[in-house]
């Protein structure tokens, strides 16, 4: 009964958080405060979504995945730009300027790691073909992105390509796999729980009306040979009316 429960309660735990905590745009978001760096470009790199071999490419398409970057650059009238590529063009759009990847967190504060040197300006990525999704312009900037298999990157710059960013940023993500997911799991999780407690309570009424067992028949000791047999019991013998009245 416990993994069955366990199902019940992980899968309506799931759909409750992922119905009530979502954003506006039905996205789970995290918002970080503050990204700043001195240089022309702050990047999350390596993101990869990708099967295990030999499973079908579907699998990726069967998740759902979408992706919301809202970026607001911390200068009033700032115009920034956000987008994300593949991996490989990112590296070379950046290969020769300085730009902070962040690579983790740190009680919700970002851990940067400096690639490349100096504060060079970048050429205006509002110029650049190779974004799969974009947004730029002054003020709070969003991108969707439905996820697709491969190596991905993001990052966030000013519009013109000139070092000094500086943003607040939201991270969201939704897959229409989840909410089918947790109520399937939830479902499966009643059905098994319920069934678990009728078997129990099934077994535990049959062990109360169960009549015990009668106890074995013990066959008579056999009588060895040459031993003489008991003398037969006496018989009572009623004396017919007949026999009286012959006899007066």
């Amino acid at each position: 009964i416990l993994p069955a429960l366990g199902m019940l309660l992980g899968g309506g735990a799931l759909a409750i958080g992922y119905a009530t905590q979502r954003n506006d745009d039905g996205y789970l978001d995290a918002t970080i405060d503050q990204l700043q760096t001195p240089t022309a470009a702050i990047t999350g790199e390596d993101v990869r979504f990708a099967t295990e071999p030999g499973s079908p490419d579907w699998l990726i398409d069967a998740i759902d995945l979408d992706v919301q970057l809202v970026a607001t650059a911390l200068e009033p009238g700032q115009a920034i730009f956000v987008g994300i590529a593949h991996q490989r063009d990112l590296d070379r759009y950046l290969a020769d300027v300085a730009h902070e990847r962040v690579t983790s967190f740190d009680d919700g504060e970002p851990v940067y790691r400096r690639q490349g040197e100096g504060t060079d300006t970048l050429p205006a990525p509002t110029d650049q073909d190779f974004w799969v999704a974009r947004a730029s312009g002054s003020g709070s900037q969003e991108l969707t992105w439905s996820a697709t298999s491969g190596r991905w990157a993001a990052a966030v710059l000013n519009a013109d390509g000139s070092p000094g960013v500086a943003v607040t940023m939201s991270v969201g993500a939704k897959s229409g796999l989840v909410m089918p997911l947790a109520l399937t799991m939830a479902g499966l999780g009643l059905v098994l729980t319920a069934g678990s407690v009728v078997l129990i309570v099934y077994g535990a009424s049959g062990a109360r009306h169960r009549e015990p067992a009668a106890p074995p028949e013990v066959p008579p000791e056999p009588v060895p040979s040459g031993s003489p047999l008991p003398p037969p019991e006496p018989v009572a013998v009623e004396p017919s009316g007949q026999l009286e009245d012959a006899h007066r």
